[in-house]
């Protein structure tokens, strides 16, 4: 073992790797990181080590004699659990890792072989989350009670502000990412989000959707060809695995991809390289992937159409969209984003939604996801004028692109009269006037009724924040 440092006042971050030059290797990347430097070739000796102490962050190598790295990180959690815990692993163990990520036991993961700029900025990151003590997603979930703009994703409720967490907490890793969720939910948003919060930053972020491409075209695109590689190649052309350098490569709709091609793929995630189509030549791939799919890809591991090798090394962080209609309050602040950007975009001078125009909004179920929604928005905005969106607009625009779609479909309206006359019948089978707690009592419980239960959509129709109603129902 070795001590770098000792001072009392830095954070401690051991290194632990049965390989002497790595360990010498790993120091000399991390020469500049403010820390006290400790390390073990031996997995034993930093267990026991961890045991009496309290190391701030744990970097360990994967494959090691008595005890691989998983196996002792998720010891070391037990007796070290605000540590931050590192693994290095090759490409191959995705497997392993996975289940570690999923078990809690890893909080970030490096390929080997490392960039030292990666790195650097992961042990700068998880060193400052210890020394401030309260870490920096938890700072940003301060940030995140109400509505924000995260990378262009616009969201109020809680289970967008724990998937803006977990893009945080996949920012310092070049571990592939899953992306799952219905159509027009939102997949590349928030692979772009990944790709804004990465260490790469600064290289290409490069989007492909597999199914808009015929099976010859796709391996074209994705692995680039030579002249003469086939009928039509006229000249050389550069694949996206290519192009996306050290950056970002989202891989939208994954499971339409042929199996021939998933094998390849397969190669390029475990080998971290490819060759272009016609010739032998070999070229690393350097971009984090981040994949998706609208459809289950669990369902197509199942039924055969997915390699299950490929799936779980896909999968290593996994990112679940909600579809738009369990987002609650967020559907109508969705709505005014889309209606402020498409005004200004197309010199129209909308500034919001008429009350009826809002319950309509919330009583559709939206299908197409926020897609649609955009979509719905910035018809009427180009079709209209005024300065608000009116339900006459709303149900016009819908009967013209939903098929089947009517009036009938909304109801809605629960209107401020439809309301008052509910309220009027009840006075007068009782023949006394109730009280106004009571009043609104009834109208806020019709709303939620009406809502089936999700009382953020009851709170957009009734213009108030899903607060007050859980803080009025307190009071009854």
């Amino acid at each position: 073992m070795e001590q770098q440092n000792n001072f009392s006042s830095q954070p401690t971050l051991l290194l632990v790797d049965d390989d002497i030059n790595i360990l010498q290797a790993l120091k000399r990347a991390l020469h500049s990181i403010e820390a006290n430097i400790v390390d073990f070739n031996s997995p034993i000796a930093a267990l026991e080590y961890c045991q009496s102490h309290q190391p701030d962050v744990i970097i360990s190598d994967q494959h090691m004699p008595d005890m691989n790295g998983c196996e002792l990180l998720a010891q070391i959690k037990q007796c070290c659990p605000k540590s931050q815990r590192i693994i290095l692993s090759a490409y191959q163990d995705f497997d392993l890792v996975s289940a570690a990520f999923s078990s809690g036991a890893v909080d970030k993961f490096i390929c080997k072989p490392w960039v030292n700029k990666e790195l650097k900025f992961v042990v700068d990151k998880a060193l400052s989350r210890n020394k401030n003590e309260t870490i920096a997603v938890d700072n940003v979930e301060t940030s995140l009670s109400g509505l924000i703009n995260f990378h262009g994703i616009v969201a109020e409720d809680d289970s967008m502000h724990e998937l803006f967490n977990s893009i945080k907490h996949a920012s310092s890793t070049n571990a592939p990412i899953f992306i799952t969720g219905e159509t027009g939910t939102g997949k590349e948003l928030v692979a772009k989000a990944c790709h804004a919060e990465s260490y790469h930053k600064d290289q290409p972020f490069i989007a492909v959707n597999c199914a808009n491409f015929t099976e010859n075209l796709i391996e074209s695109q994705l692995f680039g060809h030579v002249k003469g590689a086939f009928t039509g190649a006229i000249s050389n052309q550069e694949g996206v695995f290519s192009a996306a350098k050290a950056g970002s490569l989202f891989l939208d709709e994954i499971t339409t991809l042929s199996k021939p091609l998933q094998a390849k793929l397969l190669r390029v995630v475990q080998e971290r390289e490819f060759s272009p189509l016609g010739t032998n030549d070999v070229k690393k791939f350097h971009a984090q992937i981040i994949s998706a799919s609208s459809n289950s890809i669990g369902e197509a591991v199942i039924d055969g159409d997915f390699r299950e090798d490929l799936y779980y090394r896909l999968n290593v962080i996994t990112m679940a969209l909600p579809p738009l209609r369990d987002r609650g309050g967020d559907l109508i602040h969705i709505a005014n984003f889309f209606i402020k950007k498409y005004s200004k975009i197309e010199h129209k001078h909308f500034k919001k939604f008429s009350r009826n125009a809002i319950q309509i909004i919330c009583a559709y179920d939206w299908p197409g996801n926020i897609r649609q929604l955009e979509n719905v928005i910035h018809g009427m905005v180009v079709l209209n004028t005024g300065e608000q969106i009116k339900s006459e607009m709303i149900i016009k625009a819908l009967s013209t692109t939903v098929k089947n779609y009517t009036a009938s479909h909304s109801p809605a309206v629960i209107e401020t009269t439809n309301t008052a006359n509910d309220v009027a019948d009840k006075v007068e089978s009782n023949s006394i006037i109730q009280p106004l707690w009571q009043v609104e009592k009834n109208t806020i419980e019709a709303a939620i009724f009406y809502c089936q239960g999700n009382i953020p959509k009851a709170a957009a129709m009734l213009e108030v924040s899903p607060s007050t109603i859980y803080r009025k129902k307190l009071s009854w």
